[in-house]
């Protein structure tokens, strides 16, 4: 059983020990922890030795600060320097965040930033203040979901995310333009297993449950729809590498080698608009008449997107949680090798 004050020592300390500025090191556990408290495990402390493996490659830089490129004052656009990406992306959602209250609306963008983890663990500190954050994250030196049609990879499963308050507690949208991600298809492969259903395809275009096909035989993950409506996943993931890639100019025709992302932060502030409380009363609304619909399944009541993320939130909070045994045996070698305590 881990406590999160336990795991950010642990890990503070290791990225410390490799030369991160303290900040950067403090932002990167406290996200990649937080995944954990959600449930979002794939994109947890798990991720830590290849954190680990790309900082000793030289392919995440652990010092230094971004560039500004462009500031139109509601508009930003960062060069990342290929810095920790979770400590970019906190970055432009504070900078967005103070922006939004003079703009109502403020958009950051990042290119050459390394990984970001679970969108979904940046949210809460945005949406308790009352502001709608979102964010949409691509990967142009990654390939791993095709074109619907196609059988050749070309883009990554690019996630979104998109929080609002209401009078109870927030909506937190974590989602993805293909029906599983990166990270499950590697957490998979780890354990040996194979996911329950079809929602990945051979390199010949056949439905298959093995995560092997993609990252071993050039397979693709399919787009949200499958394959009967994927061109519903693929417009999605169009939309968002045009948003984050488009936008920062750095995108596939750049043809990055190593980890590089390119993300679209923006805040809303409801006030520039009808007033929060009227945003919070009808939202409430709506989410009161989506719980209280009647149920296909009486033991199975409808629930809002991260409504089961909060609870465990709490439940890991008050009384610890678990790590899967791949990765409490990667971070005993993490422990053993930097020669601090786990």
């Amino acid at each position: 059983m881990f406590t999160r004050s336990r795991l950010m020592k642990f890990c503070t300390s290791v990225l410390i020990k490799l030369r991160m500025d303290e900040e950067k090191a403090n932002d990167t556990s406290d996200i990649l922890i937080e995944a954990d408290l959600m449930g979002h495990s794939t994109h947890g402390v798990r991720l830590l030795p290849l954190y680990i493996k790309d900082i000793e490659a030289g392919n995440m830089v652990v010092t230094g600060q971004e560039e500004i490129i462009k500031d139109t004052g509601g508009c930003l656009t960062i060069d990342g320097k290929n810095l920790p990406g979770i400590w970019l992306t906190k970055k432009a959602l504070s900078l967005s965040t103070d922006r939004a209250k003079l703009y109502g609306i403020s958009t950051t963008l990042i290119k050459n930033s390394h990984h970001n983890g679970a969108l979904a663990a940046y949210m809460l500190p945005i949406v308790n203040k009352g502001f709608v954050p979102i964010i949409k994250s691509s990967v142009p030196s990654s390939a791993t979901v095709a074109p619907f049609g196609g059988t050749k990879a070309l883009l990554t499963p690019d996630p979104m995310a998109l929080a609002f308050p209401t009078n109870n507690e927030p909506v937190i949208i974590d989602i993805s333009a293909s029906i599983t991600t990166n990270n499950m298809i590697a957490d998979k492969i780890s354990k040996n297993e194979l996911f329950d259903f079809n929602c990945l395809l051979t390199s010949d275009g056949i439905p298959t449950n093995d995560p092997k096909e993609v990252f071993e035989k050039n397979g693709t993950v399919m787009p949200v729809g499958g394959l009967e409506y994927g061109h519903k996943g693929f417009g999605l993931a169009l939309g968002i590498e045009a948003l984050s890639q488009g936008l920062s100019g750095s995108g596939r025709s750049k043809k990055p080698k190593s980890m590089n992302l390119s993300t679209f932060v923006q805040v809303i502030d409801p006030e520039a608009f009808a007033g929060l409380k009227a945003f919070k009363d009808e939202m409430s609304f709506l989410y009161e008449e989506c719980i209280s619909n009647p149920p296909i399944d009486i033991n199975n009541k409808v629930r809002m997107p991260g409504q089961q993320a909060l609870l465990k939130r709490i439940k890991s909070i008050n009384e610890g949680f678990n790590l899967s045994q791949e990765t409490v045996s990667a971070l005993k070698d993490i422990s053993k090798k930097f020669d601090i305590i786990l």
